[in-house]
């Protein structure tokens, strides 16, 4: 075989959260996602919560086997999670939802392919907003 196997897009990202209740009420009432299902398994508490404009994100306690400690973009794993805006208007509405539910966030900046703001969830997850042009 020669070359990669296709691949169809993202299928879901999975955050370690502390609180998978305080999690899942962040994420529906800042970044309106939907609960879709929560389950019990291994040991782990689970939320799979969904938008029509996104991949879904699936939520994860890890309960008696979590590693304590706060999230740090600085450790191997998850750097920060980026969500696709489509141009500076709407990234601005965004800020403007953040400042509604009194989110903490940077300004406004210019990245490498577009501009960014970027701010941190309940367990300090970093989380970026990102345009497309």
């Amino acid at each position: 075989m020669t070359g990669t196997p296709p691949l169809h897009g993202l299928h879901h990202a999975a955050l370690t959260v502390t609180d998978l209740a305080a999690s899942i009420e962040w994420y529906t009432r800042v970044l309106g996602f939907a609960e879709v299902a929560r389950w019990t398994a291994g040991g782990l508490d689970k939320a799979l919560l969904n938008r029509p404009d996104t991949p879904p994100i699936s939520l994860v306690a890890h309960n008696d086997s979590a590693v304590t400690g706060t999230f740090d973009e600085h450790r191997t794993g998850l750097d920060h999670l980026s969500f696709a805006v489509a141009d500076l208007a709407e990234l601005q509405l965004w800020v403007a939802v953040l400042d509604q539910h009194s989110i903490p966030h940077g300004e406004i900046v210019e990245g490498r392919t577009g501009s960014l703001v970027a701010f941190r969830d309940p367990d300090d997850i970093a989380l970026e907003f990102y345009t497309l042009v």
